[in-house]
């Protein structure tokens, strides 16, 4: 279990009748609210339902952490979650500062989310000692797991938070920051405080360092090392950007990630162009890169993992998952199979659903995963594609694989994706 704030909150009647805001204009004036008085961090929110007829505000305040859940029901105090431990001290003490502002600003009276939590307000209270305590607890716990998944033979263990996406690296341990190899491990153990630098927000104060480290969990965790092409992705780039550039005047010393700066400054087109010291720091920069996408990556979805190039987007939407670039696209998605009692058997699902896919139909068995699939052409769109449409299957679980390219020639690799499809 990771460190959370939570809270609830009871906004003032108001109005001649003093009545509470609808849950509807309530979530209304926090995202307004947030976006006058958050700038600086505020990432994006996203307005949806927690259940029908129940408003929630998600907001994205930091790329390391998960975002902060407002929810508005009904008849019922506004309930707060704010999940902490993967940004670290600093976060949650800002997380903490900025409720504590709004409940001011919007006559909002917080009281504690949990029996864990102190009485009122209090969870919103809480010193830096108590905070920095609580995180480096949590963290000793999580890296004396992790040890004990090495001593086992177990693979990597991911801190980072990105959705579905397991990354590639040759030690214990992904952080937001970058791999961390067993000797850290070891000294982290050893001495939590050494852990520090697995936090992208250690710190409560916003300086160079906070920059800085914000900067680094884009690029180790979102870019894709490509010229953008896809909606976003000249976005992303802005902000790391600009992230560097405010950070540098503020400490120069800082280790900054020279070459990994200019070359996102050469992927942003003329419009970018690097300064003579990035320029000149490039060219005498020396280790290992930044960016878990350098490498392939492997995405988890509905109990299934394909393992893609780390250049391509992603997105999640109605229980499907996709991803790709130019020229290439994957879709995929997933379900249970069975009758409630008892899993269907793959062959039985291959003949379900690729029961039309006719007697040329493509198949392939590796260990329990069996396969189906058809390669042709789809003219819909205007302009010939090819496409190959494949199914996948174990015991209880069946998949949909619908695959998308522009050149015929990159027939292999498509059959090799349908093919590398296997239960995560």
């Amino acid at each position: 279990m990771g460190l959370e704030i939570s809270v609830t909150g009871q906004p003032s009647k108001r109005g001649p009748l003093r009545r509470a805001p609808a849950p509807e204009r309530v979530v209304e004036e926090i995202g307004t609210w947030l976006h006058a008085n958050a700038a600086d961090t505020l990432r994006s929110t996203r307005l949806g339902e927690a259940e029908p007829g129940t408003p929630a505000l998600l907001v994205d305040l930091h790329p390391a952490a998960e975002a902060v859940r407002i929810v508005a029901p009904p008849d019922a105090p506004i309930a707060v979650t704010a999940p902490t431990t993967a940004a670290g001290p600093g976060y949650h003490r800002y997380v903490a500062r900025l409720l504590s502002r709004m409940g001011e600003e919007l006559d909002v009276a917080w009281a504690a989310g949990n029996e864990q939590d102190a009485a009122g307000d209090g969870a919103l209270q809480a010193g830096r000692a108590d905070v920095e305590r609580q995180h480096l607890i949590w963290l000793r716990a999580t890296l004396l797991r992790v040890r004990e998944a090495r001593e086992r033979g177990l693979g990597a263990v991911q801190l980072c938070r990105v959705d579905g996406d397991r990354f590639a690296i040759d030690g214990p341990l992904a952080t937001v920051l970058g791999p961390r190899d067993d000797h850290w491990l070891d000294r982290a153990i050893a001495d939590p405080r050494v852990a520090i630098d697995a936090w992208p927000w250690w710190a409560d104060a916003m300086d160079a360092r906070y920059l800085l480290d914000r900067a680094l969990s884009l690029m180790w965790t979102a870019v894709r090392w490509r010229i953008p092409a896809l909606d976003g992705e000249a976005e992303l780039l802005d902000e790391i950007v600009g992230l560097l550039h405010k950070a540098y005047p503020l400490d120069p010393s800082l280790p900054y990630p020279w070459r990994e700066w200019c070359e996102l400054l050469s992927l942003g087109g003329p419009a970018y162009r690097p300064s003579a010291v990035v320029i000149e720091r490039a060219a005498t920069a020396t280790g290992p890169l930044v960016g878990y996408r350098r490498s392939p990556v492997t995405v988890v979805h509905g109990g299934w993992a394909l393992e893609i190039p780390g250049s391509f987007a992603e997105r999640w939407a109605d229980g499907e998952w996709w991803g790709g670039e130019a020229g290439r696209a994957i879709t995929l998605a997933a379900v249970p199979t069975g009758n409630g009692t008892s899993p269907m058997s793959a062959e039985a699902f291959l003949r379900q659903v690729g029961g039309d896919l006719g007697p040329d139909a493509l198949t392939h068995s590796h260990g329990p995963v069996v396969g189906r699939a058809r390669l042709g052409v789809d003219p819909s769109s205007g302009v010939e594609v090819a496409v190959l449409e494949g199914y996948s299957a174990v015991v209880g679980s069946g998949a949909a694989l619908r695959i998308v390219i522009d050149d015929p020639t990159d027939w292999e690799w498509a059959l090799q994706m349908w093919r590398s499809l296997e239960p995560a």
